[in-house]
């Protein structure tokens, strides 16, 4: 009898979880910490090496292969914990973002910033595909709770050359009104669930028709600098330039790789977690 009020129980629980609100996400958040989890024990380099995809792109601002962003040692550890996440109606794709800090091991200075990473399944695991982010002084609190995406209808079985053709038109007309506008168009393109992470800053909310993004659009238009553009610290001639906090989860690249890919990347730079 204990036996098999055992059973039902746990046969019970089970029911329970798979009728949580996050449960269709929680795969993806814990292929997320474990990342984390293998980065604090093998170190930065081996930790993203086993959780990145063959193909993964790095954004430190420019892109870069896993090769070239994982081509030398870090010199800093990194802890970061997901805060967001949401999984494509597909099951296949999906998204993270939080908070990071990264260590540096000789000044041990603190640097803080928020990443994001797409990632993709492949099999039963989920690898990361793209990782970039945002660097930002300490934030005054972090979140302290996970959120996420509502799980979203299955999907059907879409025409994929369709789709692909109408996802890259639509990229095409967003980089040409980016181009006119800034961050208007951006605006316009922009999903109601948006989230925004300004440059040099903690995550927003989303913009608005009154309070549009700050895109720095290759543009002499007047009223567009007047509505949009990128507002400027103050400066004075005693201050002194905060270092510019990492903005990847990934090590900066070894002089050779750098100078052979050519990017303009500086190891206190960049537009992902890299330090």
């Amino acid at each position: 009898m204990r036996r098999v009020i055992a059973v039902v129980f746990a046969v019970a629980l089970g029911a329970c979880a798979e009728k949580l609100p996050e449960a269709h996400v929680m795969p993806l958040v814990g292929a997320e910490r474990n990342f984390g989890r293998e980065v604090a024990e093998l170190g930065v380099v081996d930790g993203f090496t086993r959780n990145l995809a063959v193909d993964a792109v790095l954004l430190r601002p420019e892109p870069q292969s896993a090769a070239q962003a994982l081509a030398g040692p870090a010199g800093f550890t990194l802890t970061w914990e997901p805060a967001y996440a949401e999984i494509a109606a597909s099951g296949d794709l999906g998204y993270t973002t939080g908070p990071y800090q990264a260590h540096e091991r000789d000044s041990g200075e603190v640097k803080h910033g928020h990443y994001v990473s797409v990632w993709r399944k492949e099999g039963e695991r989920w690898r990361v595909v793209v990782d970039g982010g945002s660097a930002h002084p300490p934030p005054l609190n972090l979140p302290d709770r996970f959120t996420h995406a509502p799980a979203r209808e299955p999907a059907t079985s879409p025409d994929r050359a369709a789709e692909l053709k109408s996802l890259r038109a639509a990229e095409d007309a967003l980089i040409t009104g980016l181009n006119a506008e800034g961050g208007r168009a951006l605006l316009a393109a922009a999903a109601p669930d948006l989230r925004w992470f300004p440059r040099a800053a903690s995550p927003s909310p989303a913009p608005t028709r009154s309070r549009p993004p700050c895109w720095p659009a290759a543009t002499s238009s007047p009223t567009f600098a007047a509505a949009t553009a990128c507002p400027r610290p103050a400066t004075s001639a005693t201050s002194t330039a905060r270092p510019r906090a990492p903005s990847s989860r990934t090590p900066p690249p070894s002089a050779a790789a750098t100078s052979a890919c050519g990017a303009a990347t500086r190891p206190a730079a960049g537009s992902s977690r890299s330090t």
